[in-house]
């Protein structure tokens, strides 16, 4: 998944506070002085604001209603604010943004529940390990063609002391599992310099 992100629009009484403490958040921090820079960026790049929650006063609130889904935008009414209670709120959001994203992942005619561990089709369902799930989201984000060596180092965590055939095997499982449910020998390809989900 991508990092998450807090984007803050011209709210200087929180810039100080939050510049100090941000080294302890599990999310980056963004600053907008004008709101035409915020609604550009929005505007040019849907992503931009993906896993994303945006801190606007009462003012600029209504300007972004349009732009964005509203519970990524969290508007502060009045001041003073207490700053925990502030951040217990964000985290909030972000943690139920990340749980929404991560139970809709399409991928070609296939949607992937990381929640529960489900890949679906239609009317069918098939239960998937951990490693399945991870080996299904690199392959995807990679886009190209990924050898065994790359999945055994990125995917699996073991060193060069394994044997590839091993993490071959483990593919080889998978495929046959999408294949008996699905029907579908062509969600993870082998190719010859290696494994791809195509769009």
């Amino acid at each position: 998944m991508h990092s998450q992100k807090l984007h803050i629009l011209n709210i200087p009484e929180l810039d100080k506070i939050i510049i100090e403490i941000k080294d302890y958040f599990n999310f980056e921090v963004f600053y907008f002085n004008e709101k035409k820079d915020l609604i550009k960026k929005i505007d040019e790049d849907k992503k931009f604001i993906a896993n994303s929650i945006i801190l606007v006063n009462q003012i600029d609130f209504s300007s972004f209603k349009s732009k964005t889904y509203k519970k990524q935008i969290h508007c502060i009414t009045k001041f003073p604010i207490k700053i925990l209670n502030l951040m217990d709120q964000i985290n909030a959001r972000l943690i139920q943004q990340n749980y929404s994203a991560q139970s809709n992942i399409n991928i070609n005619k296939y949607i992937l529940d990381i929640n529960s561990r489900i890949l679906r089709k239609s009317d069918n369902a098939l239960k998937l390990t951990e490693r399945e799930i991870d080996t299904i989201i690199f392959l995807k984000n990679e886009n190209k063609p990924v050898k065994v060596d790359v999945l055994q180092k990125k995917v699996w965590k073991y060193g060069e002391d394994l044997e590839t055939h091993t993490v071959e095997t483990h593919i080889y499982r998978l495929r046959k599992k999408i294949k008996n449910t699905f029907d579908d020998d062509s969600f993870i390809q082998s190719k010859k310099n290696g494994y791809i989900i195509s769009e």
